[in-house]
C-alpha cells in the first residue's frame, strides 16, 4: 500500500511568515476586543430596543432584515453596502468624523407583486433613490440586495418624477411603511456596529485557518 501523502491532508505552516501572520492576526482581534468595539453602544440598543415594538429584526451573518409587524413589509441591509464617506458641511472640523451612508431596500407585498424601494440612510435620514415594481417575491428582492431580474422593467430614474410625485414616495414610505429617520439612524448606526462584529470574527477564522 502506497504511503504518499494525500494531497487532501492538512497543511501545517512552519514558516516565519505564518508565525507572523498569527502574531498580527492575535494583535489586531486583542485591539478590537479592548477598543470596546464589540459592544453595542448605549444610544443603538436604545434604539434597537424602542423600533423592536413595531419591527421584528433578524440577523443573518453580515445582513440584517427588519419586518415591521401586521403589514407585508420587510428591510434589509448588508453591513459593508456604504458609500462614500461623506461630511455634512464642508466646512466642518477636522475631527469630526465623516458619515457613511448606507443603502438599504424596502418592500412591500400584494398580491403576487412586490413593490421595491431602494434607499440610503443619509446624515440618519431615508432617501430614496429608486423604486420598482416586479413579479419576485420579498425574499428574492432582498437575497439580490434589491436587484430585480433583468428582464423587467428596472423603474424610472426616480429623480426625473415629478416632485410632488417623488414626494409623495417618501411620506408614503415614511407614513405607511414606518421608515422613518430612527430606522434610517439605525440602519446606519447598526451597519457600522455590525461591519466591526464581522472583521472581528474575519480575523478569528483566519487564525483557526491557518494555525
Amino acid at each position: 500500500m502506497s504511503t504518499s501523502a494525500s494531497p487532501f491532508m492538512k497543511c501545517r505552516f512552519s514558516t516565519d511568515a505564518h508565525s507572523k501572520l498569527l502574531d498580527i492576526l492575535s494583535r489586531e482581534e486583542r485591539e478590537e476586543y479592548d477598543s470596546g468595539n464589540m459592544e453595542m453602544p448605549e444610544e443603538l440598543a436604545e434604539l434597537k430596543t424602542s423600533l423592536e415594538i413595531n419591527w421584528r429584526m433578524v440577523d443573518d451573518g453580515a445582513t440584517t432584515q427588519l419586518f415591521l409587524q401586521d403589514k407585508k413589509v420587510q428591510l434589509s441591509f448588508h453591513c459593508q453596502d456604504t458609500i462614500e464617506e461623506q461630511t455634512y458641511d464642508d466646512d466642518i472640523d477636522d475631527d469630526e468624523e465623516p458619515v457613511s451612508a448606507v443603502r438599504f431596500t424596502v418592500t412591500l407585498s400584494k398580491a403576487g407583486r412586490t413593490l421595491v424601494f431602494n434607499c440610503l440612510s443619509e446624515f440618519g435620514l431615508p432617501k430614496i433613490e429608486g423604486v420598482a415594481t416586479t413579479a419576485s417575491t420579498p425574499d428574492a428582492v432582498h437575497g439580490n440586495q434589491g436587484v430585480i431580474e433583468k428582464v423587467e422593467y428596472q423603474g424610472p430614474d426616480f429623480l426625473e418624477l415629478a416632485e410632488d410625485l417623488q414626494e409623495a414616495m417618501g411620506i408614503f414610505l415614511e407614513e405607511e411603511c414606518n421608515v422613518n429617520s430612527d430606522v434610517a439612524a439605525f440602519v446606519a448606526m447598526y451597519a457600522d456596529y455590525k461591519e466591526q462584529l464581522q472583521y472581528a470574527q474575519f480575523l478569528k477564522d483566519c487564525r483557526s485557518i491557518i494555525a
